[in-house]
């Protein structure tokens, strides 16, 4: 039930959050793409090339996808240890109407982790990832690039507030996080971009907790209260 609140939340914001204007991608015009949650093409798995290393993706195209159509666009981040196909079952979402007009995309880490961390792979550039695949899903699908949105759980959404204070961010309208992982809050202390954020934390949380009493697997973690304020 509750990770069908934050998705339900998570989509509320987008709508939310949307520009007057729509700005449509390189993509529009293109070709259309087949509905349904997408692992792989004709050519293997979903993938693209960033920073000398092959990353991959997953897509769940709406069921009545047109490339005459802009759409929008989520960037839905897994867990650590997780995959996109899990993500895809964790967030759910498929189960609401509005995602409909919706082009989701869900990453996988390098070796199932995000940059942020002490645990994630040193010299991984995450941030540069995101913005190659942004470019290429506005490459290759009709998107509105004014709707453009990030969501993530635990290590996933620890680092979709990287990713809001950082320039990559920029690109994004909004940010939604389950349970995120904080751990960047210990050097981003001099984060000064303002963004539109929702935190979704159950306070009985014990993998990452709300008032952390000592440091997570990945390093030091803030007090979520103290974080929202």
């Amino acid at each position: 039930m509750e990770k069908l609140i934050w998705a339900t939340a998570a989509l509320a914001l987008s709508t939310s959050a949307v520009p007057d204007r729509s700005d449509q991608s390189n993509g529009c015009g293109k070709h259309d793409h087949s509905p349904g949650f997408h692992t792989q093409n004709a050519n293997g798995n979903l993938s693209i090339e960033s920073g000398g290393l092959t990353r991959y993706y997953a897509v769940q195209v709406p069921p009545h996808y047109c490339s005459s159509k802009s759409h929008g666009l989520i960037i839905d981040y897994h867990g650590a240890g997780g995959n996109p196909t899990q993500q895809w079952k964790n967030s759910q979402y498929y189960n609401y109407q509005r995602s409909e007009n919706y082009v989701i995309v869900y990453p996988q880490g390098y070796d199932t982790h995000w940059q942020g961390p002490s645990y994630a792979t040193e010299g991984v550039d995450d941030l540069q990832f995101t913005s190659d695949l942004l470019a290429h899903m506005e490459s290759e699908y009709c998107i509105d690039s004014s709707r453009v949105y990030a969501s993530g759980k635990s290590n996933g959404g620890g680092f979709v507030d990287l990713l809001a204070c950082s320039d990559a961010g920029d690109a994004f309208a909004a940010f939604a996080m389950a349970s995120a992982a904080l751990y960047t809050d210990t050097s981003l202390d001099s984060c000064t971009k303002r963004r539109a954020i929702l935190e979704s934390h159950g306070d009985r949380d014990t993998t990452i907790p709300y008032h952390p009493e000592e440091p997570g697997s990945g390093g030091e973690l803030p007090d979520v209260g103290n974080w929202v304020e």
